[in-house]
């Protein structure tokens, strides 16, 4: 029947009878109608009828196919293309070699897609174009197989090897087998092992075909043996997309070999690129997403190691403590752009919290005066987390609803607040806290870092007290020294003081009772005199010489400071204490040394009257 389909018309001659086919008209003529044969020639006309709608068919259904074909090979060259130009222009392409060769993969596919579409096009085509393109494309088909192999094991070498040093012998083999596959390819266009063309540019199978296959097959069973060996390697997913470009063109491989037509090798091989782009590109962009966070990570962990510098030299540079630490409350408020930030000392007698230290922002109202004597018990809930020292962290004030606390912080106007412990031996001393802060409030790093430089000023700023202390206290009394009273002295030189009451007290007769008793009766004495003194003048007198008192007190009215100083002396009477007396009250002092010496004067005026009276004069 192939007689009848190449020219238009198709001839048949018998010596009775004649067969004409015209395939313009797809008619059958009969030529000699002899009856004596006609039956029989009608017989043959149905049976050749037949067999042309059949051929006519096959047509239509091989056309549909062609079709079909063209359009998905150009489909996913299409999608190739346009992965490959994704991966190109990616941010990490020159960087990431994985990402390189799945480019080279993607764009070699590209390629043999497209050619594969221009084979199936130009197929039947006998115009010189039509020779040309479909030699070259099959070239090409054959050809680009083997040669994305090959780069499909340098892109598994990536991710399998560790390193460019680690080889594998099998990888090398694949990549041989891929190479000899290219040679082969080129030496069938000029000794037809392959494949060959008739007359009609129609593509036929030849005798060597099946290497074309073995060759290809070979390297993928090569890499599905380095899969499941270094499967460990690689997530599921990637084992998956690294997979399907073996199991997906072998699957097609045999499928095409027990039936012929289609390309469906190369459809599969385009359906296996589609997953691996999806698949590792996901999986690399997922990396390229952590490269990206951990950069961030390392920016705000540097960031945090600069705010930490200049809180610890803050700390360490200034002699001042209180002043160091007010200016660490700004640098932390600024940091967590917060309302307020502030420091709790715990005092354990009291059970109480005390708010030290506070910086506030803008019009945001301080809150330092009002929070003074804080039962423990309201943050019963924050102590647990501190005892634990883990910080404390209210995202939206409606959580602390139904505890002591709730009310207090609705009261400040408080929505948001992060504080750490502040620890000594492991135990709890305080906290630092921010009030609203706007940034890093999910990250407690910095206060947690910063709470031991906190601690150890407080308990430097302690140690210097107690040393002060020690050394502006009289040991015998423990009232202030002459030497508090010297510094107070040159201290309010130069300022006004307003409402200042001043007294020089000086014990008489002291000197009888250290000479008859003893001195540690004189001493017994100077102890009870300075303990009257200081139950009316609390922490406002000194002792400045052997049996010689001083109270300075400031911003006091004159009858409080006078019924203060009459009931003294009626103290002193009760314990039968004689002392002499000098005060002197004024409404404003510009000079306190003076009236220091004024008050002076009239004690002494009063001593020397006090012993003008008396036979004896002890001194």
């Amino acid at each position: 029947m192939d007689s009848f389909l190449s020219p238009n018309i198709g001839y048949v001659k018998k010596k009775k009878w004649s067969l004409i086919f015209d395939k313009k008209t797809d008619k059958t003529h009969i030529i000699n109608k002899n009856m004596l044969h006609y039956k029989y020639a009608y017989k043959k006309l149905m049976i050749f009828n037949k067999k042309i709608d059949l051929e006519k068919g096959f047509d239509r259904m091989s056309d549909f196919n062609r079709i079909m074909n063209i359009a998905l090979l150009l489909w996913g060259c299409i999608f190739c293309l346009i992965a490959a130009f994704c991966i190109f222009m990616g941010k990490y392409y020159y960087k990431n070699e994985r990402r390189k060769w799945l480019f080279y993969m993607q764009l070699s596919t590209a390629v043999l897609l497209g050619s594969d579409a221009f084979a199936w096009l130009f197929r039947g085509n006998v115009s010189i174009l039509g020779y040309y393109m479909v030699r070259i494309s099959n070239f090409l088909v054959f050809a680009l197989t083997n040669l994305t192999l090959l780069f499909f094991q340098q892109y598994i070498a990536c991710y399998l090897l560790e390193n460019k040093k680690q080889k594998d012998k099998r990888i090398i083999i694949a990549r041989l087998i891929a190479v000899i596959g290219i040679i082969l390819v080129i030496i069938s266009q000029f000794t037809n092992l392959y494949y060959f063309y008739d007359v009609q540019n129609f593509y036929h199978r030849n005798t060597a075909y099946i290497l074309s296959v073995i060759l290809p097959l070979s390297c993928m069973l090569i890499d599905l043996s380095l899969l499941v060996q270094y499967r460990k390697k690689v997530s599921k997913a990637i084992l998956i997309a690294l997979g399907s470009y073996i199991v997906l063109p072998v699957g097609a491989a045999l499928f095409q070999f027990l039936h012929y037509g289609g390309s469906m090798i190369n459809i599969a091989i385009g359906c296996s690129m589609i997953i691996m782009f999806i698949v590792t590109t996901s999986e690399q962009n997922q990396e390229i997403e952590q490269i990206a966070r951990s950069k961030e990570i390392i920016a705000e962990r540097f960031e945090i190691s600069s705010i930490l510098n200049r809180c610890v030299k803050e700390l360490s540079s200034n002699l001042d403590i209180d002043q160091s630490i007010d200016n660490l409350m700004e640098i932390i408020n600024s940091y967590f752009d917060g309302d307020r930030s502030y420091i709790f000392e715990l005092n354990f007698k009291r059970n109480i919290l005390v708010n030290t230290y506070e910086y506030t922002k803008g019009m945001v109202l301080p809150q330092k005066d009002n929070l003074q004597e804080v039962p423990v018990d309201i943050i019963a809930r924050w102590m647990e987390n501190f005892k634990e020292s883990k910080p404390y962290f209210i995202s939206d004030v409606e959580q602390e609803k139904g505890t002591d606390t709730y009310e207090m912080l609705k009261e400040q106007v408080i929505y948001r607040l992060l504080a750490v412990p502040l620890m000594k031996n492991h135990q709890v001393i305080g906290f630092l806290g921010v009030d609203n802060p706007k940034n890093h409030y999910d990250d407690a790093t910095l206060l947690a870092s910063i709470q031991f430089f906190i601690t150890s000023s407080l308990e430097r700023k302690k140690e210097k007290e107690y040393l002060e202390d020690l050394s502006y206290r009289d040991k015998l009394t423990n009232l202030y020294n002459r030497n508090r009273y010297i510094e107070v002295i040159n201290h309010q030189k130069g300022k006004m003081l307003y409402q200042t009451g001043v007294t020089y007290i000086d014990l008489n007769g002291l000197k009888k009772v250290n000479d008859e008793k003893g001195h540690e009766a004189g001493d017994l004495l100077i102890q009870k005199a300075a303990t009257l003194i200081n139950n009316v003048f609390l922490d406002k007198t000194y002792r400045i010489g052997g049996d010689e008192f001083v109270v300075i007190s400031t911003e006091t009215k004159e009858t409080t400071f006078l019924e203060k100083m009459k009931l003294l002396k009626e103290l002193m009477n009760d314990a039968l204490l004689n002392v002499s007396i000098g005060l002197l009250w004024k409404e404003n002092v510009n000079n306190l040394e003076d009236m220091m010496k004024c008050a002076d004067a009239l004690m002494y005026q009063e001593k020397e009257e006090y012993y003008r009276l008396h036979e004896k004069r002890y001194k």
